[in-house]
């Protein structure tokens, strides 16, 4: 019946009979006996002249006319018939939607609208077996026109758009989504459709919690803490099944803002909050390898190792393939205070880039950790395998960009992306650094009238001029000032006005003596990110050469300030200190860099992206 052509009596069938087909052929129950269906043939007709074809045929003069024609598509296999069904019936549905609200035509309206959400329903469970969300998109915007005030069609939605947000893996040092991308006007979106669809479900917990992965992803990390406290307090008040995961959501937020703030006061209640929270998480479910890789990473912040270390084990033992607990253990296993258990850090890298073969934060590591325990030789190859793998991706990612429909959407991937089960729930901890990536965009578009175009030919540009970065910290390591100059003028022609290419460019002149070009260089890269801890440090140690005490002595005191916990801080202040005269004031910074540089992993935290 739904190959013949449609006409007036089976009109009001043809909706209900293309949904039960739908629904047979996606339980699966026809086994060996589906057949796919057959493309008829269209025979010309015999004497006569004119050029009129006709689009359906019939086998006899009883037997029901069939569509047919040249460019008439015919599924092959189930899968593809079970799309065609529900795209026919969603189309429809729509077009027997009632658009009138008047009061005379409720139950009409009720009942189209009950027919197209069921159609959409079959559709979004098809479509993201096989990570087609533009087509569940599409469709679910054909519905907002007959669909006002429906809290499932904006609640499904909104949970499309949320999928549809976040693109590929974010790269090492962009754990936020870059401002201007395309990923960043679909997580836009998503949070614009999550601000209607919330206030029509009071009470659904799951919504505000995915909106509140949105908000962190997007680093707005005030809103996301709103809501997740407002999933908490639904599950608390019904004690709901998804408590864990709204005290886990919750926390997230709170570790965000405590590394996002420069207030100690508030970053000290933030981390408190963050633990009380991660700790009641694991309390109520302790399988989830999320909530412990989270507690580890406050742990981390707080300088509890060995509490990091056994919450690493627990991620671990929940989830053996956790990218998150490899990435801890590597962290924690590089400390001084690991002594001879130091060689094991490598060991979780290796063991990382086996996981992840097309991910590149182990090479990351693995690089840092082989300067270290290795040869500088071993961590140059691994920096140019990552600079390989990185010119790789932009060349798929160029490649994938002309197949991409109404985002950045990827098919369902498997393990051998960077911990893609992990994926869903992931969030970002370095927002603080978004506006300073605004500010390289527009310093960027000012420099360039092309800057548009080469942002859209060339995504990767970002994590590849990190990797000429780190090749560059890798020769100013092994005493090759010339190649780390040259390795810092290609990540400036990929990104110009970064703050990491001054300072980079300021270590290479401090390297070779010139304070004074250094200053100048670690300055700028304080005007365009005022907060970067590593410049401060370095403006410093300038200041110091240069014979300016009491400016490097400010500049320290600073640094230390926004991180007290940093052993090398302390270690240049107490120098500064000595040669002011201050014994007493260099002691203590001294002892303080003691106390801390055990407690230092060879992979800082910013490293440590979620």
């Amino acid at each position: 019946m739904l190959t013949a052509v449609e006409s007036a009596s089976t009109q009001a069938l043809r909706l209900t009979l293309t949904r039960q087909l739908a629904e047979v052929l996606m339980r699966g129950v026809t086994g060996q006996v589906y057949k796919a269906p057959v493309q008829l043939t269209v025979v010309p007709q015999q004497g006569t002249l004119t050029r009129r074809r006709e689009d359906h045929v019939s086998e006899g003069p009883w037997k029901p006319k069939k569509y047919a024609g040249i460019n008439q598509f015919v599924p092959r296999n189930e899968y593809e018939e079970v799309v065609l069904l529900l795209l026919v019936g969603e189309a429809m549905a729509v077009r027997d939607a009632v658009l009138s609200q008047s009061a005379e035509f409720e139950a009409a309206r009720k009942h189209s609208l009950e027919n197209a959400v069921a159609v959409i329903d079959l559709l979004a469970l098809a479509a993201a077996r096989w990570g087609q969300l533009c087509l569940v998109l599409e469709s679910l915007e054909r519905a907002m026109k007959f669909s006002f005030g429906c809290a499932h069609v904006w609640r499904q939605r909104a949970l499309a758009t949320a999928a549809a947000a976040p693109a590929n893996p974010r790269p090492l040092h962009h754990e936020h989504l870059v401002p201007g991308s395309n990923a960043w006007s679909a997580g836009i979106r998503a949070h614009s459709v999550m601000k209607r669809a919330t206030p029509l479900s009071p009470d659904d917990a799951p919504l505000r919690l995915v909106a509140a992965n949105t908000c962190y992803n997007m680093g707005w990390i005030e809103d996301g803490i709103v809501l997740a406290e407002e999933a908490l307090a639904l599950q608390e008040r019904e004690e709901g099944p998804l408590l864990a995961r709204a005290c886990l959501y919750a926390g997230i937020g709170h570790q965000m803002k405590a590394q996002k703030t420069n207030s100690r006061i508030e970053k000290e209640s933030e981390n408190e909050t963050s633990l009380k929270l991660l700790l009641r998480s694991v309390q109520i479910d302790d399988n989830d390898h999320l909530a412990f890789y989270y507690l580890a990473l406050q742990y981390m912040y707080l300088g509890m190792l060995n509490e990091a270390m056994d919450a690493t084990r627990s991620c671990l033992a929940a989830r053996a393939e956790c990218g998150g607990g490899l990435r801890l253990a590597t962290a924690l296993w590089s400390c001084a205070c690991a002594g001879p258990r130091a060689t094991r850090a490598l060991a979780a890298a290796r063991l990382a880039r086996h996981h992840y073969p097309t991910a590149d934060w182990p090479l990351w590591a693995l690089a840092a950790l082989q300067l270290t325990w290795e040869s500088g030789e071993a961590a140059l190859a691994t920096g140019k395998e990552l600079l390989t793998l990185l010119n790789g991706a932009e060349a798929e990612a160029e490649a994938d960009a002309e197949h991409n429909g109404y985002t950045e959407l990827d098919a369902l991937s498997d393990s051998q992306h960077a911990d893609t089960h992990s994926n869903r729930d992931a969030a970002s901890i370095r927002a603080e650094s978004a506006g300073v990536y605004r500010v390289e965009r527009a310093l960027s578009d000012a420099a360039s009238s092309a800057a548009t175009t080469r942002a859209r030919h060339r995504p990767r540009a970002q994590p590849r001029a990190q990797a000429w970065l780190l090749l560059a910290d890798l020769c100013l390591r092994l005493g090759r000032v010339s190649a780390a100059a040259g390795c810092v003028s290609e990540a400036a022609a990929l990104t110009p006005f970064s703050h990491l290419v001054l300072y980079t460019r300021g270590r290479v002149h401090a390297a070779s003596g010139e304070w004074e070009e250094a200053r100048t260089c670690f300055q700028n890269a304080l005007a365009i990110h005022p907060t970067h801890l590593d410049s401060i440090v370095q403006l410093g140690a300038a200041y110091y050469n240069l014979g300016w005490l009491r400016l490097a002595e400010k500049s320290l005191r600073e640094a230390a300030a926004l991180e007290p916990s940093r052993a090398d801080t302390w270690r240049r202040l107490s120098l500064v200190l000595a040669a002011l005269g201050e014994c007493g004031a260099a002691a203590d910074a001294a002892a303080a860099a003691l106390h801390l540089q055990p407690h230092a992993p060879s992979v800082p935290h910013h490293h440590l992206p979620l």
